[in-house]
């Protein structure tokens, strides 16, 4: 008769108080999970502190740091905005200036590079790239002066041209990346229909190079909306002063600065930013995730 085939031993799971042990794997996306919670938290908080911060009144705040307004004191935000609004507007029209100079731009510089061949071209653009290396805080002194001697200080375009000028180094350099890979046979045809350079451009660059374009607008308009030490020293006329400096002027009589009012206003001035991610939140990231892939 056949022996029967012997029946192997099987090791019984690993359990822990009657319960079996999660796997590795599951460990370690707990893990992340709880890492980027935490992340996720400490980035919130001080957002969230600084909201309702904003409708207390001096005495709360100093009277009880962390607790919530009681009552709340809705009247900070008129107040803040009343102080602050002129500059959130200077801010906006410099902003939007500087960025849509740095986009056209950048787009220009970037198709030349990418898809035009003259002499010295590679060596043009590591000069380009050179100029990256340099802190800006080692050309402030020269670029005042600089200023000063045109006449621009004290004026919108002192604003405008520089952040055009020092966002546009960045901005070619991510046009030519994005662009480089887009087939020359595209352009070929075009012109065998008989389209122009411009219509090339226009129809054909432009379009495919959406999300980058997106990417150098958003990051340029945050860049020049956060600045403070350029306008600090070049703006000297209030009304048209942007929103870092005007940040600071919440002193009343006696030296008195009203904090609700300021965390009111910190409040009030981060709208633009968050209403421009909003809205090109999909671009942004579309345009970093191309930027990346093809760099």
């Amino acid at each position: 008769m056949p022996m029967p085939a012997p029946v192997r031993a099987t090791s019984a799971p690993r359990t822990i108080a009657g319960l079996p042990m999660p796997s590795p794997s599951a460990v370690r996306q707990a893990l992340l999970i709880g890492t980027l919670a935490l992340l996720i938290v400490l980035t919130l908080v001080p957002i969230l502190f600084m909201f309702y911060s904003s409708l207390k009144s001096n005495s709360q705040i100093l009277g009880s740091f962390w607790s919530l307004p009681s009552p709340p004191q809705w009247e900070n935000y008129g107040e803040a905005f009343a102080s602050i609004w002129r500059y959130v507007l200077n801010t906006i029209l410099y902003a939007g200036g500087a960025s849509l100079l740095v986009v056209g731009l950048s787009a220009v510089s970037g198709y030349v590079f990418a898809k035009k061949a003259f002499p010295g071209k590679e060596f043009l653009f590591l000069l380009l790239l050179a100029m990256m290396m340099v802190p800006g805080i080692l050309t402030l002194i020269p670029a005042y002066v600089w200023y000063e001697k045109l006449g621009l200080t004290n004026t919108p375009l002192a604003i405008i041209i520089a952040h055009a000028a020092g966002g546009q180094i960045f901005g070619t350099f991510l046009c030519r990346t994005s662009m480089a890979s887009v087939p020359s046979s595209l352009f070929e045809a075009a012109r065998i229909d008989g389209a122009k350079e411009f219509t090339v451009f226009a129809r054909i660059v432009l379009p495919l190079s959406v999300p980058i374009l997106a990417t150098i607008f958003i990051m340029q308009t945050v860049g020049t909306y956060n600045d403070y030490v350029w306008p600090l020293l070049t703006i000297r006329d209030s009304s048209m002063q942007m929103i870092g400096v005007g940040l600071t002027q919440f002193t009343k009589q006696f030296g008195i600065t009203d904090k609700g009012v300021q965390f009111a206003a910190y409040s009030i001035s981060s709208l633009p930013l968050i209403v421009i991610f909003s809205l090109g939140m999909k671009y942004y990231i579309q345009g970093m995730v191309q930027g990346a892939l093809k760099m």
